[in-house]
């Protein structure tokens, strides 16, 4: 199925992750990851390394999203290059190396990682289609034995074009040329729900909504049919010469939309990395509420249909 989308390179598919999976140039990286909720509102970040431990994927190694490419000041913003760069030396991931990322939510969580690899200048990176849930339904083993690979070097090159600021998604509301994509459950962006009790709610003004999970089967979690991911972006008016900023809580979803677009064929995309971890805690950056209505559907010559509230 992978073949039919545009850019089918990004998506591996169970059976030829099985075919290749004694390759000297595969990397395999478990990325599983759980976010629970506090009594106080929050959320706790919870590693999937004890998921890992209890049956991955043959040779699969295991990366932290928020230990291992969380900055350790800046905990809004994705690992330096150096800190990044000894991680993926670690895991065995050089210059020529295809990796395959998976987790068990059809790849949202494995998606910061696909991005992280791609922001730092390495493109040989796929993300398994259905993710562990797949690789288990073909009938493909697990195993517990953690087997190391022999370190590589790998140099980090950084794509300032695939990340932006605060600064540069201000500068995109309303802009013409670019498009702004909130990741998030529609609660979070129409303002019903907050990401904590010290960020306000609502969303990026002028930002569409297109939660993450909305890309997938919801019984299968593998991806959905381009056609299908073709009519779900439609509304968008996504051209070659339009921007995409895509964003979310901290990072991960958005990645996850990104990825989608690039497998779609638009690459022309950033991700707003620190998200509304940033923009919901700075009370100078301004905030909506309610649904944006999609272009098609405004009245010619209604300067005020932009938006409605809910």
């Amino acid at each position: 199925m992978s073949r039919y989308y545009p850019n089918s390179q990004y998506l591996a598919e169970t059976d030829w992750l099985f075919a290749h999976i004694d390759d000297e140039d595969l990397r395999i990286i478990d990325a599983r990851f759980h976010m629970r909720a506090r009594e106080d509102g929050t959320l706790e970040r919870v590693s999937g390394h004890a998921d890992y431990l209890a049956g991955h994927i043959p040779g699969a190694q295991f990366v932290d999203l928020h230990a291992g490419l969380t900055h350790p000041v800046d905990p809004t913003s994705i690992t330096g290059p150096e800190a990044f760069a000894a991680l993926m030396s670690s895991l065995g991931i050089g210059p020529h190396k295809t990796v395959v990322v998976y987790d068990d939510r059809g790849g949202i969580w494995a998606a910061r990682l696909w991005w992280a690899l791609r922001y730092y200048g390495h493109d040989r990176v796929k993300i398994l289609n259905g993710g562990l849930g797949s690789w288990k339904t073909a009938g493909y083993g697990l195993q517990k034995k953690v087997v190391a690979c022999p370190p590589a070097r790998f140099v980090a090159s950084v794509r300032p074009d695939l990340r932006v600021t605060r600064q540069e998604v201000l500068a995109a509301i309303d802009a013409p040329d670019t498009c702004i994509i909130d990741a998030l459950p529609e609660p979070f962006y129409l303002g019903q729900a907050g990401i904590s009790p010290r960020h306000r709610k609502g969303h990026v003004p002028g930002a569409y909504n297109l939660p993450a999970e909305s890309h997938l089967d919801p019984q299968s979690l593998r991806m959905k049919s381009p056609e299908a991911l073709r009519k779900l972006w439609q509304h968008l008016d996504i051209v070659p010469d339009r921007s995409v900023i895509t964003y979310c809580g901290g990072g991960i979803f958005a990645s996850f939309v990104l990825f989608v677009s690039a497998l779609m064929g638009h690459e022309k995309v950033a991700l707003y990395d620190a998200s509304w971890m940033e923009w919901g805690a700075d009370e100078n950056l301004p905030v909506e509420t309610g649904r944006r209505v999609p272009q098609q559907s405004i009245p010619a010559g209604d300067k005020n249909g932009a938006r409605e509230a809910d």
